[in-house]
């Protein structure tokens, strides 16, 4: 496979391995289940496993079409309207489990091969993401990786962020934090990882000190709690620990 180039290359082929793995690791997850597993509902309100993976299927076929638009010059949304994508998710949730997992797998091999058929100048390409954000083709490998690494949680099967590679927790925790700081109800807080020396701040000022609050634990716990894949096992602070604000 031809390694595509960007602005950051050593970023690029990163992301690019921790989109594959994640693939990987999301398809060995469906495989795992038994019929009846895959039917039963997953760790988020109102849907079930099957939903978590209808809706990893019908993303892979989402960021194709931003790759077909970056390769031609000819826009391709990724989702027509909220209403078109819940739908389909909702249709496909409803397969038989072995057309499911096999529709999986399908739009999991066809956006990688997408993947590897982009010319190396396309990657620069801009395209627009379903919530009309601007970007280059080259981020939508990121979004696939946040989006097969976390669903894996989702999922409930047993994998925890805690099984992640360590640099991908402290990528993203980089990211969601810039995104919460971007906020303009940001609290001003600091997270401080107990088990590598890194600390994040949602918040406030850079080189600001005294936060409104200090929160501490392993960088996954921190991750786990901020995207709402848990309620905050592992974390210590003064007081109570407040909610995290959106992220998405």
């Amino acid at each position: 496979m031809s390694k595509p180039t960007n602005p950051v290359p050593a970023e690029f082929a990163q992301t690019m391995g921790w989109m594959r793995e994640g693939e990987t690791r999301f398809l060995d997850q469906i495989d795992g289940l038994t019929d009846a597993e895959l039917r039963a509902d997953s760790a988020l309100p109102d849907w079930s496993r099957g939903h978590v993976a209808a809706h990893v299927a019908r993303n892979a076929e989402a960021v194709s079409r931003l790759l077909s638009w970056a390769g031609t010059g000819e826009e391709s949304l990724m989702y027509p309207d909220v209403e078109t994508r819940n739908r389909d998710i909702d249709t496909a949730a409803r397969q038989e489990p072995a057309a499911l997992r096999a529709d999986v797998r399908r739009t999991s091999a066809r956006f990688d091969a997408d993947v590897d058929a982009l010319p190396t100048q396309a990657w620069t390409a801009r395209v627009r993401t379903f919530q009309g954000r601007d970007i280059p083709a080259s981020a939508t490998l990121w979004m696939r990786v946040r989006e097969v690494w976390l669903h894996m949680v989702d999922l409930g099967s047993g994998v925890s962020v805690e099984s992640w590679p360590g640099d991908l927790v402290d990528a993203l925790l980089d990211e969601v934090t810039a995104t919460m700081s971007g906020r303009d109800d940001a609290p001003f807080w600091f997270l401080q990882a107990t088990d590598r020396e890194r600390m994040w701040q949602i918040g406030g000022e850079s080189g600001q000190d005294s936060p409104d609050q200090e929160i501490s634990g392993k960088a996954a716990d921190l991750l786990a709690w901020l995207t709402g894949r848990s309620t905050g096992e592992g974390l210590a602070t003064e007081g109570v620990l407040p909610k995290p604000p959106p992220w998405m």
